[in-house]
């Protein structure tokens, strides 16, 4: 026995110790409700908790950046909505327009209706906002410029900048291949007479009756008379006393009678030239095929060459536009050039070539001033060898942080409905809404072109609208579900399992009350010594 060292006593005070630690990290993992309070309880598990809850943090952020983007799309949808019933009224008044009936007083009443409601348009785009920002008016798309030279200035134009197309400055975009219509020239003079022949033709797969009285014009007119059909134009260029046919894949109207006028004020056709009778269509998909009674072909000019036959002789296709731009080969479809390689700042741009008046230019001239040539009858606006400089900013888009990560974020654009924006491409001579007016019947049917074209441009953005909304709210849902998780996992490890804390702090509480009674007990075997000395 000693009794300047206890033993027992120090062992009880070490474990007393202990299990009072034990006991006071009970109770703050019960009175906090997390098993880490502090690095020391669980370093990694400390780690990866305040990550997890950083990133839920994050994600209530970027689910209310869902919520904001949500609100101003709608409101531009609203907006869009309203341009969309005027314009809705506009065509109702352009209609009544086109009727023959109206005097020109009524012409007039109609057009300052016409002019009120195009400027409301106007006030629509400039003054729809979203927190002082303003939406319509083309600030937040993506801006674009396009200069052609050499070339006709104004004879190419960007005709869409998708959300892939980035900043880019200066880029160069070469014509190397101009798009053509398929043209089918007849190999000899066309008989002058009566056909002397009651029969079919076909062009295209249509069947056009022929009969034997008709004459040359007759014919032709006949052919004409099915473009709708065939998209096909019939024309006849002089040559001295003689006529030479051509068949010419496109669309009859009036309306390219504009961009004949429009070159010869400019000096650009060395005769008066009001000759067109509409456009071309190019590419590919354009085709020219002829059958029927080949008596027939014989009289108008379409005589078999080289042992084949009329049909084989005469069938014709056309070409795409070919482009480079920034030394990537660009995607030729008719007359536009798209960039499909994802290489490029400029991914998913379009471009249109052949433009004139913003509207597309190619023509078809028949009759005296044709030119004695079929490829003097078709004009193409853009040339072999034509060059613009294009440049693209993408920075005013709407950007939209939707994550909790770096570069977790969507770019959105909005495109301008203004008057002067809506209904560009629909005619040569009125080159947007801003123009329409019903003064004139020829003005009153080419500006229903143009508000129809009007409506497609704003139902084309409303629907891009509406596939954003349908985005952002799964993008919302998404982010709901992931938050939830993600709390969920940072619980798991954070939390406090109460259940198992109390168990241990019940257990605890008692090796601290046993280990309490235990000191006291060694603390009183030295006296036993005592004892000994009586």
């Amino acid at each position: 026995m000693y009794v300047n060292t206890n033993i027992p006593a120090f062992n009880a005070q070490r474990q007393l110790y202990a299990n009072n630690l034990s006991l006071d990290k009970s109770l703050e993992r019960l009175s906090s409700g997390l098993r880490i309070n502090s690095g020391a309880d669980d370093a990694s598990g400390l780690a990866m908790a305040e990550k997890m809850k950083a990133q839920g943090v994050g994600l209530t952020s970027a689910i209310q950046n869902t919520q904001d983007g949500t609100s101003l799309f709608k409101i531009a949808d609203g907006a869009l909505d309203q341009v969309g019933r005027i314009l809705s009224r506009l065509e109702e008044l352009v209609v009544r327009a086109n009727n023959r009936t109206l005097t020109d007083s009524d012409r007039i009443t109609l057009q300052d209706e016409i002019g009120q409601l195009v400027d409301q348009i106007s006030v629509i785009s400039n003054n729809t906002e979203y927190n002082t920002l303003k939406l319509l008016d083309g600030n937040l798309d993506i801006k674009k410029s396009l200069t052609v030279s050499p070339g006709i200035p104004g004879s190419m134009k960007v005709l869409n900048t998708p959300g892939t197309v980035k900043t880019a400055s200066n880029l160069i975009l070469s014509i190397t291949g101009r798009a053509t219509p398929a043209v089918a020239s007849a190999g000899a003079y066309a008989f002058g007479g009566q056909i002397g022949i009651q029969n079919s033709i076909n062009i295209n797969g249509v069947d056009i009756q022929v009969a034997a009285s008709d004459t040359l014009n007759t014919v032709l007119s006949k052919i004409n008379q099915a473009n709708s059909k065939t998209n096909v134009i019939a024309i006849q260029v002089p040559n001295g006393a003689n006529w030479t046919v051509g068949l010419v894949s496109g669309v009859i109207d009036q309306d390219a009678q504009n961009v004949a006028r429009g070159f010869n004020s400019a000096g650009s056709f060395s005769t008066p030239n009001a000759s067109a009778v509409g456009y071309t269509l190019v590419g590919t998909a354009a085709t020219v095929n002829i059958g029927g009674d080949t008596g027939i072909w014989s009289s108008l000019g379409f005589v078999p060459s080289g042992g084949a036959s009329i049909p084989s002789t005469y069938s014709r296709t056309g070409t795409n536009v070919v482009g480079v731009l920034g030394g990537i080969q660009m995607q030729g479809s008719a007359n536009t050039l798209s960039m499909e390689d994802a290489g490029s700042p400029m991914y998913g741009i379009k471009i249109g070539t052949s433009i004139f008046n913003e509207a597309y230019g190619g023509t078809v001239f028949t009759g005296q001033n044709a030119g004695t040539t079929m490829s003097a009858a078709t004009y193409y606006i853009t040339s072999t060898s034509d060059v613009a400089t294009i440049s693209t900013n993408d920075n005013k888009k709407i950007g939209l942080q939707l994550g909790a990560n770096y570069n977790q974020s969507i770019a959105y654009s909005l495109q301008s409905v203004a008057p002067d924006v809506i209904g560009v491409g629909a005619s040569s001579k009125l080159s947007s809404l801003k123009q329409v007016n019903v003064i004139t019947l020829e003005d009153a049917n080419i500006s229903l072109k143009v508000i129809q074209k009007s409506i497609t441009d704003v139902t084309t953005i409303r629907a891009a609208i509406g596939a954003t909304l349908n985005r952002l709210d799964y993008t919302e849902k998404t982010l709901r579900i992931q938050r939830e998780n993600m709390t969920f996992a940072e619980s798991r490890i954070r939390d406090a399992d109460m259940a198992l804390e109390m168990t241990y702090y019940t257990r605890n509480q008692i090796l601290s009350q046993t280990a309490t009674a235990m000191l006291a007990q060694a603390n009183q075997r030295p006296q036993n010594v005592l004892q000994l000395l009586k």
